[in-house]
């Protein structure tokens, strides 16, 4: 049974040539195969270039509206508005903001000290029981913008 399949399968495919030189499709004499890669080969190196060229077009545009607000650079081209402009800029807006906050902690600091001194001086004013000194503080707080509070630490 073997014998008989492999028989069947030696005669069923015949004897064919493979060889590539017998198509018909590849002929080379007058050089037409090399016409054809060429032109095949010319059309792809044009489409790689025109995406490369696409490809510059965004990565500039997205350059661009990176540096929108914050030019990190140290050239001089003109981008559109730009609000800090390299590092001087940087530079300035971050003491700025160090200096506003250093003003902001030492003024507080300074208000919690005038809060605890008029509290020790109010509770001082109460403890000596002097009704002619309570009287010329208040008339000395009269026409203030902390009369309100004064009479509050004076009361308490």
């Amino acid at each position: 049974m073997r014998y008989l399949l492999l028989i069947l399968v030696l005669l069923m495919t015949g004897c064919q040539n493979f060889s590539p030189r017998q198509r018909q499709e590849i002929d080379n004499r007058d050089g037409k195969i090399n016409g054809q890669m060429d032109n095949l080969s010319n059309s792809v190196k044009a489409e790689l270039l025109k995406l490369q060229q696409n490809d510059e077009i965004h990565n500039s545009q997205i350059d661009k509206i990176q540096k929108g607000m914050v030019n990190l650079q140290n050239n001089y081209q003109n981008n559109g508005v730009q609000i800090l402009s390299g590092s001087g800029g940087l530079l300035f807006s971050f003491l700025t903001i160090i200096s506003c906050l250093a003003l902001t902690l030492f003024y507080r600091q300074k208000m919690n000290q005038s809060d605890k001194a008029s509290s020790i001086l109010a509770e001082k004013i109460l403890e000596t029981d002097d009704p002619f000194l309570k009287e010329e503080v208040f008339k000395a707080a009269l026409y203030t913008d902390v009369e309100s509070k004064i009479y509050k630490l004076m009361k308490d």
